[in-house]
């Protein structure tokens, strides 16, 4: 008779291990299908262009571009400017929303007073797409008198 209760106690064990290992198998799936959708809906900033040459320009003049980028994911794209200004840099837009699967322009203002020759200005942004949580466009020039 203890062989018996043994074996069943044994057969008791091993049937708990296996409900345990499953269970803890499919929260395991759970949580991983969890981190996809979380993956899956969240913004996905896209640019086509992030540096553009805007030739030989005379030292008054006020130069002004656009970017575009657009957002591949399923929640909405927020930019939002780094406020540096330095040597004339300004972008007129401090915070540009992109629906998903919408596309927006990226304004950039640049006054060239206080440059002579090559010039090179950055506009930096943040993003809440956590594949890209900083962005920035460059805009560069010969200024001449």
């Amino acid at each position: 008779m203890n062989r018996q209760r043994f074996k069943m106690i044994v057969l008791v064990c091993g049937a708990a291990a296996l409900l345990w290992v499953g269970w803890i198998n499919c929260r395991s799936s759970a949580a991983l299908s969890g981190q996809r959708r979380a993956a899956v809906s969240a913004p996905q900033l896209v640019a086509t262009s992030v540096r553009r040459d805007l030739g030989t320009v005379a030292r008054s003049a006020v130069l002004r571009t656009t970017f575009r980028v657009a957002n591949r994911g399923t929640r909405r794209l927020v930019l939002v400017e780094q406020g540096q200004r330095c040597c004339g840099g300004s972008v007129g837009v401090q915070e540009i929303i992109v629906p998903p699967g919408d596309s927006r322009d990226v304004p950039v203002q640049v006054d060239v007073g206080p440059w002579l020759g090559r010039m090179e200005q950055t506009v930096q942004y943040t993003t809440n797409d956590p594949q890209r949580p900083r962005f920035s466009v460059t805009v560069f020039a010969k200024v001449i008198r």
